[in-house]
C-alpha cells in the first residue's frame, strides 16, 4: 500500500509526539503529504439541561489565547519534526473525533496517525477515547502509535 496523504493528530502529549515521529517516518518513506492537526474541544459541551450559555468577553479572550497558544505549539512541532518532510498544520475546533473524521474525508487521507492516549477512568468508559472512535469510524486506515517496546519494558 502506498500512502499519499497522511494526517497526524496531536494533543501535544508524549504519545502524540510518538505518533508524529511515526507519521514523519511514513511520509518520508512514501513521499507523502503530511498534515499535522490539533482539535480544540469546545469549552462547554452542549447539554440539553442548559437553557442558554452566555459567552462573555473573558471566555472569548481565553479561547483566542488558547487558539494562539495551540497554533504556536503546532508550528513548533512542524519546525522540529523533519526539515526534509513538508508538513502543513491545521487547527480545528469542535468534537475531536468528528472533526478528524470530517478532515480525513475532505483531504482524502490514506492514513490517520494518532497516539493511544485518551481520557481515563469513568470518562473513557462512558464516552470512549478519540483513538477508539477513529479506529471504528474513520474513512481511512488508522495507526494508533505506542511507545517503542524498550520504553515500556519497565
Amino acid at each position: 500500500m502506498r500512502f499519499k496523504n497522511i494526517i497526524a493528530a496531536t494533543d501535544f502529549s508524549d504519545m502524540a509526539e510518538e505518533a508524529l515521529r511515526q507519521a514523519v517516518s511514513l511520509a518520508r518513506q512514501h513521499q507523502a503529504r503530511l498534515l499535522l492537526v490539533h482539535v480544540l474541544p469546545p469549552l462547554v459541551t452542549p447539554n440539553p439541561l442548559l437553557d442558554e450559555f452566555v459567552v462573555n468577553q473573558t471566555t472569548l479572550a481565553l479561547r483566542q489565547g488558547l487558539r494562539e497558544s495551540c497554533q504556536k505549539e503546532l508550528d513548533e512541532h512542524r519546525r522540529k519534526a523533519a526539515p526534509e518532510v513538508d508538513i502543513e498544520t491545521r487547527l480545528l475546533e469542535g468534537d475531536p473525533s468528528r472533526e478528524l473524521n470530517r478532515l480525513a474525508k475532505e483531504e482524502k487521507a490514506d492514513l490517520l496517525v494518532m497516539g493511544s492516549t485518551g481520557v481515563s477512568g469513568l470518562a473513557e468508559t462512558v464516552f470512549g477515547s478519540t483513538a477508539q472512535k477513529m479506529v471504528r469510524k474513520a474513512p481511512c486506515s488508522v495507526l494508533v502509535a505506542r511507545p517503542p517496546v524498550e520504553a515500556t519494558a519497565d
